[in-house]
């Protein structure tokens, strides 16, 4: 065969740079494609760099070495290490592209990670938390009653007389709601209302591992002591030393301080800034007292230690013998205790009186699914964009092939390359991550620090995820490219289809993804706003709240309650016994018709509660002032009790009686509200009248004074004025209302929040990878559409042509999901008793977004294309 012979200065070049046992090795036709490539890019000066390059990047490839070279490998991986260098330079857009993009995605996924992480976290900071059960309580009849998280007060000493050898130690937790505590000094210049303050007993610090900073676990064995947080301490006493100092509860029960506590981490499901002894309460609440209501009346949050938590099924199984031994008669059939573990109460416990509103496996499962799709988004991204580029190589890879690269070493320099840019991202994301968890804490209230990421998993994510996305990125060019024959690699002209279908495949499920989020992103806004802001049956705006447990308030009611009404703004005034639209009580009723006492939710409340909550009388009357007996002898009830009872009508409700006398009426129906929160069903309820001062210990917890929007902050100054005239030395504190239920809907507020943040930046991501394939695509077309526009094509056709086929992906996408975002979101929507309908315009919203999203994106290059010189371009060719 004639061979060509090479420009003169390439040979001399060739012999002098190069190892000489290599041109024995070139024969045939790949001698003759490698000089032609030579002469190619060697015949104009300006092209002599790229020849000096081209030889250069052989001499330090391991082609063929001679015997006296040392570290063939390290030589090896600086090779591939300058290649990288080099194409990273040289396409510094995409090389943004893809590194970025990626970045964001693993950023994300760590972020939602770290957050998954601290809610399973919760409680299980506790060295025996293994072996911690909370007690629980059914209370119900024909489907009528309540699931407690709490117990009456002698379960928790009962359970340890007849259950010892199984039960190492047992705690109780005591809430008066808001009580009173002040500096027990004669002026009290500090004093207020707390409402995490909870009564424990002695064993508290045996069965939780709450550190002490001053103190020891002995702190509570004393009656009249108290134990503060670290931040309750400061409010109090600020610099100055606590222990052995006194502070007053409610107004008249001094209390020593014996103990510092650090301050509870918020990876707890309940937080308290100070527990005073449990034996404090004895003289009011003595759980001894031989009365069927202390086995009755369940406030007491109980938690038992285990001796081993192999022992909770065997105990739990000897629950009905239990409750048949001590229960009273009239709720024994009723009653059912369970035992539940304490690591689960956070995500899985949603009862009746939780002690603050939990979290929920399905929030979890959904941030967990958005945290995958957001980083599988950018994985597809990266590993799109790394086969479209590689492309482009196919012709080094055969001039490579050509000199005696081995397939091997063209493998290697693929992956490595590809391993290199991912390992690159993780550094980013790690560094975004380190940057932006003070704000996520913020966001999500955790407490999470940058030590989590040295954890074992993280450890192992981090380094195996740019070995897998790198692989699965360099797969294409290191197995296909490099399986080319030299001949097939430099006269044909690889162009960006290669591989089209399987990148178009991956933009398909990027987008589908992203859809699927902006989709789930609306229900889930729109499922809170319905729990927000939709009728609950009462009014909540402008309604002030104030607690008055066991207050002076039970003596100066109506006095406080006329001079709170002569202020034009008030418009009407009452008191309660809970929360209304969070809590609630039961109590047992025998109606007409009846043989036994059955447990009904029930509210004890003050004269014009309906009138205060606006909440309509449907049939029979309020409760009134002029009728001295509604007080002893008359309820009120809701719609559902009447269904509930199988009563024709509301009317037919009105002078049926209770407690099997002939005085005890029912005298009126209100129309249906929700008393709990919206997670729950409208139940049955009873409204009891209670007037009495007594009432203000035991029921009464709350003052409820709803006012018109005019001039909020001077009628609130004067509602403080005639509070301190007339209980003076007792502080003025409240709340509104609509702001202290917005708590209930924590867990899907969060969600909401999170699920937006996140869904943008799938968006983002998606779109970074189409803006990347689309300036590739412009790039490789650009011969093509000049052609076209030479022939006669227009700017529009030209447009038209470039962007159809990224289109038509998206439309596929969007075809894929909706019915896909349908499923999930009606499955997740089944959690809940009052749910949204999803509606048909949100679909067409996510898909026009998207789309949207996609046509900015296309356009600038499409446009560009359209626009370009066609001399321009074929004048190089």
């Amino acid at each position: 065969m004639n061979r060509v012979s090479p420009p003169k200065w390439a040979s001399r070049f060739l012999e002098w740079y190069c190892n000489p046992a290599l041109l024995e090795e070139i024969q045939g036709d790949a001698y003759e494609l490698y000089v032609r490539a030579l002469k190619n890019h060697g015949q104009h000066i300006a092209d002599w760099q790229y020849t000096w390059n081209i030889l250069r990047f052989f001499k330090w490839s391991n082609i063929k070495r001679s015997s006296n070279q040392s570290s063939p490998n390290f030589m090896m991986y600086r090779n591939y290490f300058s290649v990288f260098k080099r194409s990273f330079v040289r396409e510094k857009g995409y090389s943004f592209l893809n590194v970025f993009g990626l970045a964001i995605g693993v950023t994300c996924f760590l972020l939602i990670s770290l957050y998954i992480r601290n809610e399973y976290s919760f409680d299980r900071m506790h060295t025996k938390a293994d072996r911690i059960y909370r007690v629980h309580e059914v209370l119900q009849s024909d489907g009528v009653g309540e699931h407690s998280a709490s117990q009456p007060f002698p379960v928790a000493e009962a359970l340890l007389t007849d259950h010892g050898s199984q039960i190492l130690s047992a705690v109780r937790f005591f809430n008066f709601q808001a009580p009173t505590l002040a500096m027990a000094t004669i002026d009290n210049t500090k004093e207020f209302n707390e409402s995490r303050l909870f009564c424990a007993d002695s064993t508290v610090f045996d069965v939780f591992d709450y550190k002490f900073v001053e103190g020891d676990p002995t702190a509570l064995d004393k009656p009249e002591t108290i134990v503060l947080t670290q931040s309750m301490a400061r409010k109090y006493f600020g610099s100055e030393h606590a222990i052995g100092k006194y502070l007053r509860f409610q107004g008249n029960t001094n209390l020593l301080v014996t103990g510092i506590l650090e301050d509870i981490p918020l990876n707890t499901h309940f937080q308290f800034d100070g527990l005073i002894s449990f034996r404090t309460l004895d003289q009011v609440y003595d759980p001894r007292t031989p009365q069927n209501w202390h086995w009755y009346w369940n406030p007491c949050w109980t938690y038992l230690l285990l001796r081993d938590a192999s022992d909770a099924p065997y105990l739990e199984a000897a629950m009905p013998a239990f409750v048949k031994k001590h229960f009273p008669e009239f709720v024994r059939e009723d009653v059912k205790l369970e035992l539940f573990p304490l690591t689960d109460i956070h995500l899985k416990s949603h009862l009746d009186y939780e002690i603050q509103p939990n979290s929920s496996l399905t929030t979890l499962y959904i941030f967990g699914s958005i945290g995958i799709f957001v980083l599988l988004i950018a994985c597809i991204n990266f590993i799109n964009l790394s086969t479209a580029r590689a492309a482009k190589r196919a012709k080094e890879v055969g001039m490579r092939k050509t000199l005696g690269s081995q397939r091997f070493q063209l493998v290697g320099q693929f992956l490595f390359e590809s391993i290199l840019l991912c390992v690159l991202s993780v550094v980013i994301a790690i560094t975004l991550v380190l940057l932006l968890l003070p704000m996520f804490n913020a966001f999500t209230e955790m407490n999470v620090t940058p030590m989590a990421l040295l954890e074992p998993f993280y450890l192992t994510l981090l380094t195996l995820l740019p070995i897998g996305v790198g692989v699965a990125a360099g797969l294409y060019p290191a197995v296909v490219l490099s399986g080319f024959k030299p001949i097939t690699a430099l006269k044909t002209s690889i162009n960006s289809q290669s591989g089209g279908t399987f990148r178009k495949g991956l933009v398909i499920v990027q987008f589908t993804l992203s859809i699927i989020l902006l989709i789930g992103t609306g229900v889930a806004i729109d499922q809170l706003r319905m729990l927000r802001k939709s009728d609950t049956g009462f009014t909540q705006e402008n309604v002030i709240m104030i607690p008055v447990t066991r207050s002076p308030v039970a003596t100066n009611y109506q006095a406080l309650e006329n001079e709170f009404l002569r202020n034009k703004n008030t418009v009407s005034v009452t008191a309660l016994e809970e929360i209304l639209g969070a809590k609630h009580q039961v109590g047992n009723y025998i109606f007409e018709g009846q043989h036994e006492s059955r447990p009904f939710p029930r509210l004890t409340v003050r004269h014009h509660f309906a009138e205060t909550f606006d909440i309509p009388i449907v049939a029979g009357r309020d409760f009134s002032e002029d009728i001295k007996t509604d007080d002893s002898l008359s309820l009120i009830v809701n719609e559902t009790f009447v269904k509930q009872m199988g009563w024709a009508s509301s009317e037919e409700a009105i002078g049926k009686t209770f407690d099997n006398s002939a005085t005890h009426r029912i005298i009126g129906v209100v129309k249906d509200f929700n008393f709990t929160s919206r997670h729950n069903p409208i139940r049955p309820l009873i409204l009891q009248l209670n007037t009495t001062p007594r009432a203000f210990d035991v029921r009464i917890k709350y003052m409820a004074v709803r006012i018109t929007g005019n001039d909020i902050p001077g009628t609130i100054d004067w509602l403080a004025k005639q509070w301190k005239a007339q209980i003076p030395g007792w502080p003025f504190e409240y709340f509104f209302l609509r702001n202290d239920l917005e708590k209930l809907y924590k867990a899907e507020t969060k969600m909401s929040r999170v699920t937006i943040v996140f869904s943008a930046l799938s968006i983002l991501v998606a779109c970074l990878g189409l803006f990347g394939l689309a300036t590739f695509t412009a790039e490789q077309r650009k011969k093509e559409m000049s052609i076209r526009k030479v022939l006669g094509s227009s700017t529009a056709n030209i447009f038209v042509l470039f962007s159809r086929h990224f289109f038509s992906m998206i439309l596929i996408a969007i075809l894929v999901a909706l019915p896909v975002a349908y499923f999930l979101m009606t499955q997740w929507l089944q959690s809940f008793a009052y749910r949204v309908n999803i509606n048909g315009w949100l679909f067409g919203l996510s898909a026009i977004i998207a789309a949207a999203i996609a046509f900015f994106t296309i356009s600038y290059q499409a446009i560009r294309v359209a626009n370009v010189n066609p001399a321009d371009v074929l004048k190089r060719e």
